[in-house]
C-alpha cells in the first residue's frame, strides 16, 4: 500500500532514516529503514500491531539477485545449519522452492534455520549478506532458484510465520517486531 514516507537524520550521525506507518486491514505496520552512510547497509525495523494474525505464512525482507551482477557457474549461498562453520552450497543446475505449499495445511517444503541470524548469497566475487537479530524475532529462510538457459531467477525471503499440520489452534496475537539488514 502506498505511504507517507518520512525522511530524516539523527544526531551525530550521517545515516539516512525512512520511516512509514502502513494502514492494513489486519492493522498497522510500522517500518523504518536506516541507509548507512558509512558503509553499503540498509537496516529494516518492522512494527506489525495486529490483533490477530491469523493462518498461514508471513515473508519479509525479500532480496532478488540480478542476474547480470552474478556468475551463475559459482552461484550459491552460505548459512549456519546449527554448527559453527558456514556451510556453503552451491545453486548449480538445480531448480527448487523452499517456500512452495506442499498442501492446503503445510505453507512450505523446507527452509533455512539461519541458526546464527546470517545468510550470504553470491558468486565467488560478490556476495550480499543478510543478518537477523535474532533476540528482536528469529526469521527462517527461504530460497527459490531457477536456472533458465545462461541466466537465472534467484531470491531469498524472510519467514515470520509459516502453517503445517502440527500448528497448535492457539492464535498468536498482537504486535511483533522484525529486524533485519542487508549489506554488501
Amino acid at each position: 500500500d502506498w505511504a507517507q514516507p518520512n525522511i530524516h537524520g539523527e544526531m551525530n550521525s550521517a545515516d539516512a532514516i525512512v520511516e512509514t506507518e502502513i494502514a492494513t486491514p489486519l492493522g498497522p505496520i510500522f517500518k523504518r529503514m536506516r541507509f548507512s552512510a558509512s558503509e553499503p547497509r540498509v537496516e529494516f525495523d518492522l512494527v506489525l500491531n495486529w490483533k490477530d494474525w491469523g493462518r498461514g505464512s508471513l515473508r519479509l525482507g525479500h532480496v532478488l539477485l540480478n542476474p547480470e551482477a552474478f556468475d551463475p557457474a559459482t552461484l550459491g549461498f552460505a548459512s549456519h545449519g546449527g554448527g559453527n562453520q558456514l556451510e556453503r552450497f552451491a545453486l548449480g543446475d538445480r531448480n527448487f522452492e523452499h517456500g512452495k505449499p506442499v498442501s492446503f495445511l503445510v505453507s512450505a517444503s523446507t527452509g533455512l534455520g539461519l541458526t546464527e541470524g546470517l545468510i550470504e548469497l553470491g558468486d565467488a566475487e560478490r556476495q550480499v549478506r543478510v543478518s537477523i537479530d535474532q533476540e528482536t524475532a528469529p526469521l527462517v529462510g527461504l530460497m527459490e532458484y531457477e536456472r533458465s538457459g545462461d541466466s537465472f531467477f534467484a531470491r531469498l525471503s524472510l519467514s515470520a510465520l509459516e502453517l503445517d499440520d502440527t500448528r497448535k489452534p492457539q492464535p498468536i496475537s498482537g504486535p511483533r517486531r522484525f529486524r533485519f539488514a542487508f549489506s554488501v
